[in-house]
């Protein structure tokens, strides 16, 4: 999982639902123990209410890690979406994105109900991060080119061969879109 802030005009800050389910044990084995949180750099200063705010939703929710195990993928994310709605926090939205050809992971927006602060939750597998994170400067790259430009469509074809060796978890077309 990994926890991003939303940039200015709320969407997402970095690059791209399912039903809540209660803390149950079950749902806590569902969780990885070597998984590692990421948070995202920012300027000294200009988001410490924010890293604040990152900072309480894991370590008051369990949620301090970044990746699930493929086998045990889906039911982590409904574990951690329930977390973290049991926790108070108001789910904004959630994107199923598996099916897609240029990134692989669930992403989600939540919203601090005190502050109105947003974040993003970003649910992956090691080998999702890691396409995410070698492909990230394509991403950026197309986000600052216009939709026209020649190397657009060869950063499109780059991202689609990295994605393409990203094995999908079992019961991944089962975690719904939100709203």
């Amino acid at each position: 999982m990994r926890i991003d802030q939303p940039d200015e005009d709320g969407g997402r800050a970095d690059d791209a639902d399912t039903p809540d389910t209660p803390d149950t044990p079950d749902a806590n084995e569902a969780r990885a123990p070597d998984r590692e949180r990421a948070v995202p750099a920012a300027a000294a200063g200009e988001h410490e209410a924010y890293r604040a705010i990152v900072d309480a939703v894991f370590r008051a929710h369990a949620i301090d890690q970044a990746c699930y195990p493929e086998d045990r993928y889906t039911e982590g994310v409904h574990a951690d979406c329930g977390r973290l709605a049991n926790a108070g926090f108001e789910h904004i939205d959630r994107r199923n994105l598996w099916a897609g050809e240029e990134y692989k992971g669930v992403n989600s927006r939540w919203r601090v109900p005190e502050s109105e602060q947003l974040f993003e939750v970003q649910f992956h597998t090691q080998a999702s991060l890691d396409a995410k994170e070698e492909t990230h400067g394509a991403y950026e790259q197309i986000r600052s080119l216009p939709d026209d430009d020649a190397e657009v469509s060869r950063l499109h074809a780059y991202q689609r061969e990295v994605t393409a060796k990203v094995p999908t978890p079992p019961g991944t077309p089962g975690i719904p879109d939100y709203p």
